[in-house]
C-alpha cells in the first residue's frame, strides 16, 4: 500500500463527527475499540466526538476516517517523553496517529471458549485482578495493523510507535498486554527519544523506584541522589490523588508520579515521585504543589 495526499490507497473510508486541526505526524498511538465491530465503534465515537484516524476490524479489513495530516480526537489527557512543560490540559493528540482495533478487550465475552483470550499482565498496574484474561487480537487484524502502521513511519518522522496506556498511564488500559509493539519500533531509528532527563534529588538522599504509582506500592528499588532517570510519562489518577484538585470536572488529572528508564535503556523501570527529582517537566505552577 501507497499513501498518497495523507491516505492509504486501497482502504475504505468512514466518516467520523469530529473534525481535526492540521498537523504533522510523529507518533503513532494504538487503541483497542471496546466493541467487536467498526460500526458499533464508528456509532460510539460519533456520540462522544472522538475519532481515529483508521479502525480495523477484527478480520483485517481496514478504514481511515481521515488524512494523516489532520488531527483526531483519540488519546483525551496524555503526555509522552515531553522535554517541556507538562499541563492540565495536555494531549498528544497533536502530532499522533490513532490507530483502533477491534477488541473488547479485558470485557471480552467470557462464554467464548477460553482459547479466545489469553492471560496477560499490565505493564502499569499488573496486580489487578480484573485484568488478567485479555482478548486476542487475531492474526490478519495484527497484519493489517502492521502494514498501515509501516506505511505511515515510511512517509512521516514517527518516533515511536506506542499504546494508548504509555500515554494516558492509570487512564484506560489500551491496548492491553497482548499487543506487541517491538516489531513496529523496530523499523523506526534509534536510538529513540528518551525524554526530559534529571537526577535524584532528594531530601532522604534517595527515592523510591515503585512498581505502581502510589506511596504503598511494592518498592523495586532505591534510587540514590545523582542517578539518572528519564521521565517517560506523568500519570494520571483520581481528583483526589491529583496535584491541584481544579477544574472539578475532569476525566483524569495529573499526578505527582511518573514512569521512568534509568540509564539509556528505554525502557519503564518503575515510577518515583516527582518531588524527588531535581527537575521535572510539569508547568510551575504545578510544580509548585511537588
Amino acid at each position: 500500500m501507497s499513501i498518497n495526499n495523507h491516505f492509504i490507497s486501497g482502504l475504505g473510508r468512514k466518516t467520523l463527527l469530529h473534525k481535526g486541526r492540521s498537523q504533522l505526524p510523529r507518533l503513532i498511538v494504538i487503541h483497542y475499540s471496546v466493541t467487536n465491530t467498526v460500526a458499533e465503534a464508528a456509532m460510539a465515537l460519533n456520540h462522544e466526538k472522538l475519532s481515529y484516524h483508521i479502525l480495523i476490524a477484527k478480520d483485517g479489513t481496514a478504514f481511515q476516517t481521515r488524512g494523516f495530516n489532520e488531527t483526531a480526537a483519540h488519546p483525551g489527557l496524555s503526555n509522552w517523553k515531553s522535554e517541556k512543560d507538562i499541563g492540565l490540559g495536555n494531549s498528544v493528540a497533536q502530532g499522533s496517529v490513532g490507530i483502533c482495533l477491534m477488541n473488547k478487550g479485558y470485557a471480552y465475552d467470557k462464554t467464548l471458549p477460553q482459547s479466545a483470550s489469553a492471560p496477560g499482565k499490565l505493564i502499569y498496574n499488573p496486580n489487578d485482578q480484573s485484568m488478567q484474561r485479555w482478548e486476542k487480537y487475531p492474526q490478519a487484524q495484527i497484519n493489517a495493523c502492521h502494514q498501515i502502521a509501516s506505511d505511515v513511519i515510511a512517509a512521516y518522522p514517527i518516533t515511536e510507535v506506542v499504546g494508548h496506556h504509555d500515554v494516558a498511564i492509570m487512564g484506560k488500559f489500551d491496548p492491553g498486554p497482548l499487543y506487541d509493539f517491538s516489531p513496529l519500533n523496530a523499523l523506526l531509528p534509534s536510538p529513540k527519544l528518551l525524554g526530559l532527563k534529571t537526577t535524584v534529588d532528594s531530601k532522604d538522599g534517595f527515592l523510591n523506584l515503585r512498581e505502581e504509582p502510589n506511596a504503598q506500592s511494592t518498592v523495586l528499588q532505591n534510587l540514590a541522589n545523582g542517578a539518572p532517570v528519564h521521565v517517560r510519562s506523568v500519570t494520571y489518577g483520581s481528583r483526589v490523588a491529583c496535584i491541584q484538585p481544579s477544574p472539578a470536572k475532569r476525566k483524569r488529572y495529573l499526578t505527582a508520579w511518573a514512569s521512568v528508564s534509568l540509564g539509556d535503556d528505554n525502557q519503564h523501570a518503575g515510577f518515583v515521585h516527582m518531588g524527588g527529582l531535581k527537575s521535572t517537566p510539569l508547568t510551575p505552577t504545578l510544580a509548585a504543589f511537588l
